[in-house]
């Protein structure tokens, strides 16, 4: 057995089925050990960065560890982007790089690196496996630590004369295998600090949680919901954090910070006693640049993460939960003395909440429905939701759509349902995004949604669409400029628009000579029927609405309105 083989074996023994990758000489006995090996699917890329993207969507909605492959040198660069999207959004990611030989070290082989020192700032691990016999035990370590504690991206560098040395080992056969999904374990928070945060709820006026993408990955929406519910505390979330709720519950603010917040929900966190934060790192979005609560002077707070270094980073608090989001509320529920209590104390509360829930979808209907030409976001957005089902997985780019699809895409059922990256915001997620969510979502449907501004740096993986014949949905925002930073010089710098617009492009076309259906939408008219008729069609498909700029009318971005 050589060191490839005892490699893949090792994934195949942690439950890994899937490997999004593209091939480079240093990998060839990876592939051709993969070649043998039937319970492992590789997905082959056009690009690595799309593999990254690929494997980090496909861990966000499995919750099982996402797996990105790429040869060295210029390969190991370019799959930089979606590991280090994976490490800042607490994301499951194994990263494998095969590289040079070990026996050519120092002496200026084609493609040699650092891997190792590449990736350690974006990885919770980064190793070179020095021996075959190492393999194995190298594959089941990286494992384990991406999904241990808070999640992340690990890396693996792989020198092709150890690929290739007949050294490879097999001797966890028969033993427990490493857990591949997340949370491998589900450790319970101090059952003193559970007493003392239920104390503090227990004995203020107006509670509020915010919940964040760690709701999600620990599977906890159901324990959140029991506990909202029970208590009738509101609950808003964080962009990564939607779905941690249902947002038809009669708790649900909704997204609240910067982006994507609708023009309600921000006040319901400025005029909280307690902001109870679940799962979240209360980043700059979610806190609009911590103003929301003010770190002067801030309410009281409770932080319940899986991580010490995120419980109480940012704002002081006055209970620390560390352990896993599921277990831990219901540790807390059970520890309230008579939550119904509490669940009348807020009623009123929660009867306000759906007033301005409501009076909020009133005041927007009117885009909603516009007829104007270019199309709304707004009424993009609504005829999507009108025709998806409850379970549709939307995978997003981090600009045109999400403000839209954060505040107006309302999820009836809690659940990962909408992916978007959050961390470091890199255009060019959503097409190679929506074949790592295909391959997880388990016949789930599944929509890409970006603007034309991602469309260039990821185009070539509608060829992998194509090739596999996905049934995949993109839908395009088509208004010709970078519209985010086009916004921020319309606002901030006298309308002094530099580089930020580019030529109109015949999408629907480009689309067919990959072998997708092609359309293209200019007037409203037509939007419901053609998005219709591509979702139904069974086959890819490429959706190019024209849409109105963001300087015609100011998105759901708090700074900017």
């Amino acid at each position: 057995m050589n060191g490839a083989q005892s490699l893949v074996r090792a994934l195949r023994d942690t439950g890994v089925e899937h490997i999004f990758g593209l091939p480079g000489d240093t990998g060839m006995a990876l592939y051709d050990a993969l070649y043998d090996e039937p319970a492992i699917t590789h997905i082959m890329t056009r690009d690595e960065r799309s593999a990254s993207f690929m494997a980090d969507v496909y861990a966000r909605v499995s919750r099982r560890i996402g797996v990105c492959e790429g040869p060295s040198g210029g390969g190991a660069t370019y799959i930089l982007p979606g590991v280090a999207e994976a490490q800042g959004s607490a994301i499951p990611v194994l990263c494998m790089t095969s590289d040079t030989p070990v026996s050519e070290e120092h002496r200026g082989v084609l493609t040699e690196l650092d891997q190792v020192g590449l990736f350690r700032p974006i990885t919770k691990w980064s190793e070179r496996v020095n021996r075959a016999s190492g393999m194995e035990d190298a594959v089941h370590r990286a494992v384990r630590l991406a999904t241990s504690d808070r999640p992340g991206a690990v890396h693996l560098s792989l020198p092709s004369d150890v690929l290739e040395d007949q050294g490879g080992e097999n001797r966890r056969s028969g033993r427990a295998a490493t857990v591949s999904s997340v949370p491998n374990s589900r450790p319970r928070a101090d059952a003193g600090e559970v007493l003392r945060a239920a104390d503090l709820i227990s004995n203020v006026e107006r509670a509020v949680i915010v919940a964040g993408g760690g709701v999600l990955m620990s599977g906890a929406w159901d324990q959140l919901t029991a506990f909202a519910e029970g208590t009738g505390i509101p609950v808003g979330t964080s962009i990564n954090g939607k779905g941690a709720i249902a947002e038809t519950s009669d708790c649900s603010i909704g997204v609240v910070g910067n982006n994507g917040a609708r023009s309600y929900a921000n006040a319901w966190i400025a005029d909280a006693d307690l902001v109870f934060y679940i799962g979240t790192r209360t980043d700059s979005t979610t806190t609009v640049a911590w103003t929301l609560p003010q770190r002067e002077n801030p309410p009281a707070s409770i932080h319940l993460d899986i991580s010490a270094k995120e419980i109480g980073n940012t704002y002081p608090s006055s209970a620390l939960l560390q352990g896993d989001a599921g277990a831990t509320l219901e540790d807390l529920l059970a520890a309230i003395d008579r939550p119904e209590h509490l669940r009348a104390k807020n009623a009123p509360r929660l009867a306000r909440l759906t007033a301005e829930r409501l009076g909020y979808f009133e005041q927007v209907a009117g885009n909603a429905t516009s007829d104007s030409q270019p199309i709304k976001p707004q009424r993009l957005i609504s005829e999507l939701r009108g025709l998806l089902a409850d379970d549709a997985i939307i995978v997003a780019d981090p600009g045109t759509p999400t403000p839209f699809l954060s505040a107006q895409y309302v999820l009836k059922r809690p659940g990962r349902t909408t992916v978007i990256p959050r961390a470091h915001g890199a255009l060019g997620y959503a097409i190679p995004g929506v074949v790592g969510a295909h391959f997880a979502g388990q016949g789930r449907r599944v929509v890409g949604m970006l603007g034309d501004g991602s469309y260039g740096m990821s185009v070539g993986e509608l060829e992998t669409i194509s090739r596999l014949d996905l049934p995949i949905v993109i839908i395009q925002c088509d208004n010709g400029t970078y519209g985010w930073i086009k916004e921020l010089q319309h606002l901030y710098h006298d309308k002094r628009y530099f580089s930020v617009d580019f030529n109109r492009i015949d999408y629907a076309t480009i689309a067919r000579g990959f072998g997708i259906a092609g359309f293209h939408v200019e007037g409203p008219a037509e939007l419901s029927g053609v998005l219709r008729s591509a979702l139904a069609s069974g086959r890819p498909a490429f959706v190019n609405v024209v849409t109105e700029a963001q300087m015609t009318e100011t998105p759901p971005v708090a700074t900017w309105e």
